[in-house]
């Protein structure tokens, strides 16, 4: 019986990669929608709760004001994004030429002739491919954007009726008492989350731009976005945030002290707040195993493409949180854990409906 029920769950899994894949023109504009709904939805929340005199902002203008900042802060990425990426292809050959020179000329200062594959290596770097790929998302999102914002409409509206499904679904008081205090409970650690991601990928973002900035960087505000939004992937994302402008000064500047100072900033940047800050902050929120990290890399990267890569470990997150509730879900939420530590239980205090 065990056995027929494990199968029957990894077919269940297989099927909902696939139209994951296959349905990916459909579903993806909806998950990002779903992402920016959320956005709002934290950011209203942190808006009613600011009292001034005992007096706070009611619900629907916080709502108001959180949907205008929101969609304008995007809308300002987007623009800078693609302002920037033009301008940063059209100098990729340059920037690879003087990698190219660069590395031969570090082999010939340690006496190398001759280098093994060096030319099939050089040739699989192609910078200009690469941030066209990136390019063609941004515009694949932004040309999306109509069924985004139709998508985003229709979730927020569904918000105000959330709370009546629950109680037509779950029979009784004390079952619907324990539902709602239980989805308060997952919501309250999911929107904890997202809402330390942004808040410290926003900043690593903000200190990296004043340190490309000082140091004279090319395209520092696109670097910086760029920054922000790698940040998102743990580990790997920082790495490649980290290397990216800093390869980008051994071939701007003629000498390494850019190099130097630029690398050795931003990993003390990335360092503190990823290694220190962030996970006193998150607690057991950001507890994924390296190893779930990679593979969940690359299958969101493989169903999704670059858009998946961004979304892949938030996605993974809140899967964990949302596991580790319920008994037959724990053993998964542990397993995508790096240390086998997840939250558990209803919290003691008491959540109103009004909160769902």
């Amino acid at each position: 019986m065990k056995l027929q029920r494990a199968a029957f769950a990894l077919i269940v899994v297989i099927l909902s990669f696939y139209v994951l894949y296959v349905g990916q023109n459909l579903l993806l504009p909806l998950v990002i929608a779903g992402a920016i709904a959320y956005l709002i939805s934290i950011l209203a929340h942190g808006i009613g709760a600011i009292k001034i005199s005992g007096i706070g902002v009611p619900r629907p203008l916080a709502m108001i004001i959180a949907i205008c900042v929101i969609l304008l802060g995007i809308g300002f990425i987007i623009n800078l994004i693609t302002v920037n990426i033009a301008s940063v292809v059209r100098v990729a050959p340059e920037y690879q030429e003087n990698l190219e020179a660069l590395i031969y000329k570090s082999y010939k200062t340690f006496g190398i002739e001759e280098v093994p594959n060096l030319q099939e290596f050089i040739n699989q770097i192609d910078l200009r491919g690469y941030l066209q790929d990136f390019g063609r998302t941004v515009r694949a999102l932004v040309s999306n954007t109509g069924i985004i914002i139709v998508y985003l409409i229709f979730l927020l509206l569904e918000q105000r009726t959330f709370a009546d499904k629950i109680r037509a679904m779950v029979a009784g008081p004390q079952q619907q008492k324990d539902a709602f205090d239980l989805i308060n409970k997952m919501r309250s650690d999911i929107r904890t989350y997202v809402a330390i991601k942004v808040l410290t990928s926003a900043t690593t973002g903000l200190l990296s731009y004043l340190v490309l900035s000082l140091v004279g960087v090319d395209f520092a505000s696109f670097w910086a976005v760029l920054i922000f939004l790698l940040n998102f992937i743990p580990t790997i994302g920082s790495i490649i945030a980290t290397a990216f402008p800093s390869l980008l000064t051994l071939v701007q500047f003629d000498t390494l002290g850019p190099f130097i100072v630029t690398i050795s900033v931003l990993g003390t940047i990335q360092f503190c707040i990823g290694s220190l800050i962030e996970p006193k902050l998150m607690g057991n929120r950001l507890n994924l195993s390296p190893i779930v990290i990679l593979l969940s890399l690359g299958l969101w990267g493989s169903i999704w493409g670059i858009a998946g890569m961004f979304l892949c470990v938030p996605i993974t997150v809140i899967m964990m949180i949302i596991f580790s509730y319920f008994p037959g879900t724990r053993p998964i939420a542990v397993l995508l854990s790096g240390d086998g530590k997840v939250a558990r239980g209803i919290p003691e205090e008491k959540v109103t409906e009004e909160a769902v």
